[in-house]
């Protein structure tokens, strides 16, 4: 194996460790819901709920302190702020895992949503760092490796903290497939209790922020033995005004302002599907461990559509090609999910609720990989992590307001035709949604890369390392993998 190639292989495995570790605490946030479903919340506590996901709609906020404000000495731009960042979320989830079911069986959602809303805040700040670094990484090499790498690492954490933590953790699944069959007494709880998932990942990324410390601290020493000289590295720290400013500057550009509002409501046409599906099998007496269950085979889904899509020319035309089918995706698992009370019973209706998901997923897939695969083809390296969370921050907003409105909306509908009422009215807006944005997005897709940057600047420089063992490392990459034009 190359030395070239190598190095690609170990900067896979940084990045989708860094995901995997975020996508944890996104499917944590996730499962919540379920759990106070199962306790009988009403949507309009679901509603309130929904405002945790909101610090990824304003990170762009805080985004320019991230490039702008680190020190080279505790690692450079990127450990700067992932290593505090993951110490503190380690230590909120080692506190919360003594309170957490408690908060719970009480339906205590507000003191829950201010605990959550603090972790989706730090983990929304990783999620600048990682983004950035990604792009860096990847620039000179294949750039939807980052869309790739993002997509596979956060559906890893995902999976961990949604399917097998609400499988493995109740007592029904476990005595039944477990336990059972390996002739072993039932017992009154799981394989683990939510406190011990809680507590072992706090554990984990305190551990994890460790090694990272370990390592940086080697690496200065590495540096100094063979008289290597950081400051070498020409990485200018972009001025904090200068980064606030090149946002503003971006919003001048058409192009971009054109995407914004693509971002900002793409997701009209399914955001019921969306957000109330699992409650909604929840209401009709499907517990949340096998609702868990159910969405494990969506697993393949998760890693088989962004290898298939890493080599993508045109993410834009594929997330515009993939928009239609996923309305009718939508449409027909609502429609299904519907007649639940009648069907539920029956010995066909798992396989096909099953196979809808998965075909629902696959579509949602496309569209999210495309989405990200967008990010990182038009990103501008000069300002790589402000401009990817920028976008990022943009479609986050609309996806956050949506499900707020589905949510709080549902509460006010009759309680059993909530789901298929708002499924339908998203559906018919989705609709008219694709047909005003279809010219615009085929459009856009043509526009060569440079039309999407910002002037070329010594004001801004492209940052293209932390350190010069890291600048060596993204040298070594270079045409390992060409880049899709």
């Amino acid at each position: 194996m190359s030395v070239k190639r190598s190095v690609l292989i170990w900067r896979i495995l940084l990045i989708l460790i860094l995901y995997a570790l975020q996508g944890l605490i996104q499917g944590f946030i996730v499962s919540i819901p379920l759990y106070l479903a199962s306790y009988s919340a009403s949507w309009k506590e679901q509603g309130t709920f929904s405002w945790v996901s909101y610090p990824f709609s304003f990170k762009i906020l805080w985004a320019p302190l991230i490039d702008s404000i680190y020190s080279r000495r505790i690692g450079g731009r990127h450990r700067t702020w992932l290593i505090p960042v993951q110490i503190l979320i380690g230590i909120i989830l080692i506190v919360l895992s003594f309170y957490l079911e408690s908060l719970l069986v009480n339906l205590q959602v507000v003191t829950l949503a201010i605990v959550f809303f603090s972790l989706c805040f730090l983990i929304a700040t990783q999620d600048v760092v990682v983004d950035g670094w990604s792009v860096l990484l990847f620039t000179n090499s294949n750039p939807q490796w980052s869309s790739t790498c993002q997509s596979i690492g956060e559906m890893i954490g995902r999976f961990i903290s949604t399917t097998v933590l609400m499988t493995l953790e109740s007592a029904h699944f476990t005595n039944k497939y477990i336990r059972q069959p390996l002739s072993l007494p039932h017992r009154p709880y799981g394989l683990f209790s939510l406190q011990q998932f809680t507590l072992f990942w706090g554990v984990a990324f305190i551990i994890v922020s460790i090694i990272m410390i370990i390592f940086t601290i080697c690496k200065n020493q590495s540096n100094k033995v063979n008289n290597e000289n950081i400051q070498d590295v020409q990485e200018i720290k972009p001025k904090l005004f200068q980064t606030y400013l090149a946002i503003l500057k971006l919003f001048k550009k058409p192009c971009l302002r054109q995407f914004a509002l693509i971002l900002l409501t793409f997701n009209v046409g399914f955001a019921a599907t969306y957000y109330m599906t699992n409650l909604t099998l929840v209401e009709h007496g499907i517990t949340r461990d096998i609702v868990a269950l159910i969405n494990g085979p969506l697993l393949v889904i998760h890693i088989v559509v962004p290898l298939c899509m890493s080599r993508i020319r045109h993410p834009l035309l594929w997330f515009a090609r993939g928009y239609i089918p996923r309305l009718f995706g939508s449409i027909i698992l609502a429609i299904f999910i519907c007649f639940t009370p009648q069907i539920l019973h029956t010995s066909y209706y798992y396989p096909i609720l099953i196979l809808l998901l998965c075909l629902n997923e696959g579509l949602v897939y496309i569209i999210t990989v495309s989405r990200v695969g967008i990010y990182a083809r038009i990103s501008d390296p000069h300002i790589a992590s402000t401009y990817m969370t920028l976008l990022a921050t943009i479609s986050n907003l609309g996806q956050s307001i949506s499900s707020t409105v589905v949510l709080y909306l549902a509460n006010w509908l009759p309680k059993p035709h909530a789901y298929s009422i708002e499924v339908g009215i998203c559906f018919i807006l989705g609709c008219i949604w694709i047909g005003f944005m279809w010219r615009l997005m085929t459009r856009l897709d043509q526009l060569p890369r440079e039309e999407w940057h910002l002037t070329s600047s010594p004001s801004i420089p492209i940052s293209t390392s932390t350190t010069h063992s890291q600048a060596n490392i993204i040298e070594g990459s270079v045409n390992v993998i060409g880049a899709n034009p």
